[in-house]
């Protein structure tokens, strides 16, 4: 009995002891996964103020690897890539205006008509807007834009890595003096706890309302002038989460406008999605249509394009009507100093082009073919390189599609070439209308109710309004064929309604130009209406560093002359 005892007593000792050691090793478990669930191959912790590439991509060698090779050659870096050219696309920075020099006088007015070049990779989202002329308030001023001020800090939203770290970092001292927009309601910030959210808030409507410079000041005192620190473009913190390196969205004007449309804002991912959804989201944060409202706040003009729905260029139409109505609404981004129209500069509109697609419509994201997957030895991982597909067709396109490398590069072709011929159509039917009401115009100018009018800004404002319905034919017409010319993928995001959208900008030209004539009638005046525009010159080049703003190359222009004459397949 005794022996039992003593082995019962021996047993449960045992059993108590492999309990809590059990217990020990499952919590050290738990604790390990959790670990790795908020910190996977993560070595070194990163932070939201330090956004650097170079610290957040050493737990990740293969993404870093990828990413820094979209720097291209240079005197400083001998070993980086080459550019890749293609016909409408790729990354060679050239001068989208001596290609195609009408674009001057559509943006008449606007610091586009200066200097546009064709962007390179997210490496440089920085280093290319500082360049920019467009940024050069005396270079400007000195070439018929005097009333230039400068870029305001909006700029900044989507062209750094450290837009999260200047809402968060009090250094940069963005809190102090609010501007009367961090009062509004903005769904990024309102689902934030209401501390943090009210300070950014306060930080980054601050930062949008002050100019550009000033913005890149205050990182370069805290991080030196380098790629490094004020020149740090597109990086890891703004599509991936610091904890866990989850995507998740940064920029407050694609939230604020998603929510408009009927999604559901989120503290951590910045909006509610799937990962696949978020591998669209990430690239739809900046590659979009948006302007500066109040205080320069950066506003995406979404309200009509509603939730699941694909894009349809008239959603511009009724937003920036109802804007053009109101009477604290956004009227323009310039008036056209040809024509005296209130234009709506269009920017990169991939994200609603590309809704419109097959692709996008069969539930493609942006990453699947910008980013495919690859193998860095046993791993499957994202593509970090970013590029046009053409860089890996077999990656980007062959995935999904049977046919060979080449057939597949000719469709992509013919797609884009059949676009740049009816944007060049669309360019002169356009032009014509310019040209035409500079005539008008003229001829208005002589009529004695207009030339008894002393003052020359009522004068150009009475015959403006004696064009109103002309004017505001021309700035439709500019609205299609901007967004055509300026979204970056030459048609292929969705060629149905790039080819939709073009069409309507060659009709609302012609009903321009016969508005025009009804409108001129009660005055006396008969003008001959242009059917084939006067070809514009090429600007001179503005003498870039090189690469960027150089002319067009052979082949380009061997392109160019192929979709002229239909030359191509």
């Amino acid at each position: 009995m005794k022996n039992n005892k003593l082995l019962y007593a021996v047993t449960f000792l045992v059993a108590v002891a492999l309990g809590a050691g059990v217990l020990a090793l499952y919590n050290d478990i738990a604790h390990k996964k959790e670990e790795s669930k908020t910190y996977p191959l993560m070595l070194n912790k990163v932070s939201e103020l330090e956004p650097d590439f170079e610290k957040w991509g050493a737990n990740f060698p293969n993404q870093l690897d990828a990413y820094k090779k979209m720097e291209h050659k240079s005197d400083a870096n001998p070993q980086g890539s080459e550019f890749i050219e293609t016909a409408f696309g790729g990354d060679l920075p050239y001068s989208k205006i001596i290609r195609w020099p009408a674009a001057t006088v559509f943006w008449n007015g606007y610091a586009f008509g200066v200097d546009y070049s064709k962007p390179r990779t997210h490496y440089y989202t920085q280093i290319d807007q500082i360049e920019t002329k467009r940024n050069d308030k005396e270079f400007l001023n000195s070439h018929g834009l005097p009333a230039f001020k400068g870029q305001p800090g909006a700029c900044v939203n989507c062209h750094t890595g450290y837009l999260t770290a200047l809402q968060l970092d009090p250094d940069y001292k963005l809190t102090e003096d609010p501007t009367p927009a961090a009062s509004q309601p903005m769904p990024f910030f309102d689902v934030m706890p209401k501390e943090e959210g009210q300070k950014r808030k306060a930080a980054w409507t601050k930062m949008n309302s002050i100019p550009y410079f000033d913005v890149m000041k205050k990182i370069a005192a805290k991080h030196g002038e380098s790629i490094h620190g004020s020149h740090l473009g597109s990086t890891c913190a703004d599509c991936h989460h610091p904890d866990d390196m989850s995507l998740r969205v940064t920029r407050p004007g694609f939230v604020n406008a998603m929510v408009g449309r009927g999604y559901e804002a989120d503290a951590k991912s910045g909006i509610k999605a799937t990962r696949a959804e978020m591998r669209n989201y990430v690239c739809m944060q900046c590659h979009v249509e948006y302007y500066f409202g109040k205080d320069q706040t950066l506003t995406f003009p979404w309200t009509f394009w509603k939730k699941d729905q694909p894009f349809k260029i008239e959603n511009f139409d009724q937003y920036y009507d109802d804007q053009l109505a109101k009477e604290d609404g956004f009227k323009f981004d310039y008036i056209h100093k040809d024509t005296g129209a209130k234009i709506i500069k269009m920017q990169h509109s991939e994200s609603e082009l590309s809704s419109t697609g097959i692709h996008g419509r069969s539930g493609v994201t942006c990453a699947d073919c910008h980013m495919p997957y690859k193998r860095a030895g046993a791993q499957k991982i994202t593509e970090h390189e970013i590029l046009t597909p053409f860089a890996d067709i077999n990656a980007a396109c062959k995935t999904c599609h049977p046919q060979s490398e080449q057939v597949l590069k000719d469709r992509i072709s013919f797609v884009q070439n059949r676009h740049a011929y009816e944007l060049r159509n669309c360019e002169n039917a356009l032009l014509s209308l310019i040209q035409d009401i500079k005539t008008a115009r003229a001829e208005l100018a002589k009529h004695e109710k207009f030339a008894s009018i002393a003052d020359e800004k009522e004068r150009k404002e009475a015959i403006s309004k004696a064009l109103e319905k002309t004017l505001y034919l021309h700035r439709k017409t500019h609205i299609r064929w901007d967004f055509a010319f300026s979204e970056n993928s030459y048609g292929f995001h969705g060629d149905e309604e790039a080819a939709r959208i073009l069409g309507q900008c060659k009709e609302f030209a012609r009903q321009g130009q016969t508005e025009l004539v009804n409108e001129l009638a009660p005055y006396g005046i008969s003008i001959k209406l242009t059917q084939e525009a006067t070809p514009v010159p090429a600007p001179a080049s503005l003498g870039h560093k090189y690469p960027i703003g150089v002319a067009p190359t052979e082949a380009m222009k061997k392109a160019d002359e192929d979709v002229k004459n239909l030359n191509f397949k």
